[in-house]
């Protein structure tokens, strides 16, 4: 799915329609800060309905774009919409990998499921919503006259297709290899030459990810204790989709303070989430922008993992 994911948003963007899209988007904002909030609220709900890893690879290029066309911020809003994706796309079983592990071991039903989580999802989208306001003041958008690519309407269709099997996938719909052979052959006949520029080496860390998981499991090691604290912990070490697999024989029904868990957990460290180690690369290649941005990344996550971590457990003891 990551290697149709990466091949099918190269082929949106060699269409053309992407750019065009931005632009008609940007126009629709006075001011920096309505369009930061915009794009921070849009990350998380798309990592809702697609999760949160699909997300990114969607709006971080959009924001890229955007950035040509007029001046913001950018950084601050690729952080905030990273820790978006994560922390509000977790509202429902498809916002990320982990609540679709939950979710299908749990036995909830939708419904059950989004009740469970929206009392964090509240929560967290108050802290993004104040970070908004403390990062700096607004200012209205300056226009930047920037002339559009030439656009391709079958590169863009096929483009759409590629994108729809992916959601398919996503949705359990049927297996990656649709998306993955659709998008393998798409990127050969259109990007061509353009297809060894992507870069492919976030495929690997999902299998070596699971290995740790398996090899973790081999030890008889009990890691019950304090779910909540526990999930939060391993998650920074292992990633919260392995800590989830990982703990998940010792939830005992507890699947809200799992939920919690590893959902807060995915803030902090860049490992903490595969979104997070996705966002920071997808950035990195599509913006060659201040070099500190990993720094400011980290802290920004932190300061999250704080806030998140803090909300879980005052909404757990309620």
């Amino acid at each position: 799915m990551l290697f149709a994911l990466l091949v099918t948003v190269e082929v949106l963007r060699a269409s053309g329609y992407l750019d065009l899209i931005v632009k008609a988007s940007v126009a629709q904002f006075r001011t920096t800060r309505a369009f930061g909030i915009a794009l921070i609220a849009f990350s998380g709900a798309l990592a809702a309905l697609i999760t949160n890893d699909v997300a990114l690879f969607v709006v971080i290029p959009f924001t890229v774009v955007a950035s040509r066309f007029s001046d913001f911020d950018i950084e601050d809003a690729v952080i905030l919409e990273i820790v978006a994706a994560n922390l509000i796309g977790c509202l429902t079983p498809l916002g990320n990998p982990q609540n679709l592990f939950v979710y299908h071991h749990s036995g909830w039903h939708p419904g059950a499921f989004i009740r469970a989580m929206a009392p964090f999802v509240v929560w967290s989208s108050a802290g993004l919503l104040a970070a908004a306001f403390l990062f700096g003041p607004t200012h209205q958008m300056k226009r930047n006259d920037v002339p559009l690519p030439p656009r391709n309407k079958i590169i863009a269709a096929a483009g759409a297709i590629c994108f729809v099997l992916v959601v398919l996938e996503v949705a359990r719909v049927m297996s990656a290899w649709p998306a993955a052979i659709a998008a393998a052959i798409t990127g050969i006949v259109f990007l061509r030459r353009r297809m060894f520029a992507i870069d492919f080496s976030i495929v690997p860390l999902f299998f070596f990810a699971f290995i740790v998981v398996e090899g973790m499991r081999s030890f008889a090691i009990d890691l019950s204790g304090s779910l909540y604290f526990t999930s939060i912990a391993l998650s920074q070490v292992i990633s919260n989709v392995p800590a989830t697999v990982l703990l998940t024989p010792f939830a005992n029904g507890e699947w809200r303070e799992l939920l919690y868990g590893v959902n807060a957990g995915g803030c902090g460290t860049i490992i903490a989430s595969l979104a997070n180690l996705l966002g920071w690369r997808i950035y990195v290649r599509e913006s060659n922008r201040d070099p500190r941005f990993f720094r400011r990344l980290m802290l920004i996550n932190v300061a999250f993992l704080v806030w998140a971590t803090i909300g879980g457990w005052v909404l757990l003891k309620a």
